[in-house]
């Protein structure tokens, strides 16, 4: 029997963890245990990204809670080491590049237990975001590399990491394939809108300045075009504490929300003619959907929506010029075509044995 943990501690880790709990789930010859930090804890949207994602509840919540990266790092090891001494495992599953994924990683090192990471190899090498250094860290950590696409291949050779590295595709197009299968012809809560504007990025919303330039081009692109605004909480955070959230409020077809549960948010995605974000996972959505995105924002590690996605990297005052020309296109990414559960099951079989 293989025994495996998957680790989660944010909304886009359970988005990504749900296919693969999925798929293990139905092996007889292994028993897997959700492990869930609480990294991102809100009790009605934990609830409902389990709905919306069909997931069960976790076999724990270590239940860490908001703290500085350094403190919530911490907890987790501590809490989640306490876990391993009663419930140890063959193999650790991490994804993605929060808090969690680097501090499970730790973790797994220290107890001598084999290390896999789904959505391996991603790389902007701008150490200035924290996601950046969970993810090489976690890389040269790993014993197991899952990456989405043959970029991520490229980028840990170039770093020497010897490991068993393996293209499987993109987890969170399993999602998404999912998702339209069910709710395709569903339609949209907000209805007359053709754009969706996400932001969150300390670069984007920490700075008065910048938030104030943006207000600008939003009031420039709203000329033309009706947006929707899911505020995060982090921009609504700042709005309010640079008083400018009067501004945003007075700007003319610009609908302004609060966050909106996956099922919902994709559901508008899908149905919008354009993107504008500083999202990591919204470029890779929109590039499997054909849906012009525009990611506001020096550098991206996710190069393949741009080489054959529908992204592009722009600065915020040339978003109104690629607005008048907007245009959805069918694009197709080697292996994000909803298999790659499947595939990382398949190696999972044959590296450990199982029948």
């Amino acid at each position: 029997m293989l025994k495996i943990h998957l680790i989660a501690g944010a909304r886009p880790n359970l988005i990504k963890l749900a296919p693969l709990l999925s798929t293990l789930e139905l092996e007889r010859n292994i028993d897997v245990r959700f492990i869930y930090t609480g990294q991102h804890y809100d009790k009605n949207l934990f609830t409902e990204i389990l709905y919306d994602m069909n997931i069960r509840k976790p076999d724990i919540n270590l239940k860490i809670g908001l703290g500085s990266p350094n403190i919530q790092i911490s907890k987790i090891i501590k809490k989640y080491d306490e876990y391993l001494k009663e419930n140890t495992p063959d193999l650790i599953i991490v994804f993605g590049d929060v808090n969690s994924t680097l501090a499970a990683a730790i973790t797994a090192k220290k107890c001598n237990i084999k290390l896999a990471h789904v959505e391996a190899g991603l790389r902007c090498y701008d150490d200035s975001l924290p996601e950046e250094v969970n993810r090489r860290l976690t890389d040269s950590l790993s014993d197991y590399l899952f990456t989405p696409s043959v970029y991520e291949n490229k980028n840990l050779e170039k770093e020497n990491i010897k490991s068993k590295i393996f293209c499987v595709g993109n987890i969170m197009i399993d999602s998404l394939i999912n998702f339209l299968s069910i709710k395709k012809n569903d339609i949209p809560k907000f209805k007359g809108i053709d754009g969706v504007l996400t932001l969150h990025r300390p670069e984007n919303v920490d700075n008065k300045e910048r938030l104030i330039k943006i207000i600008e081009e939003v009031k420039k692109w709203t000329k033309h075009h009706n947006l929707l605004f899911p505020i995060h909480p982090r921009t609504k955070k700042k709005l309010n504490e640079f008083n400018l959230m009067n501004s945003l409020d007075a700007i003319l077809n610009l609908e302004v929300c609060e966050p909106l549960k996956y099922n919902d948010f994709l559901l508008q995605i899908c149905k919008s003619n354009f993107v504008i974000t500083d999202s990591g996972g919204i470029q890779e959505e929109t590039s499997y959907l054909g849906i012009p995105c525009f990611t506001i924002r020096k550098n991206t590690e996710r190069p393949v929506t741009i080489f054959k996605g529908t992204n592009k990297l722009v600065k915020i005052n040339q978003v109104s010029k690629y607005l008048m020309k907007i245009k959805k296109r069918s694009v197709k990414i080697p292996k994000w075509d909803g298999k790659t559960s499947s595939r990382i099951l398949k190696i999972l079989k044959r590296e450990f044995n199982i029948k």
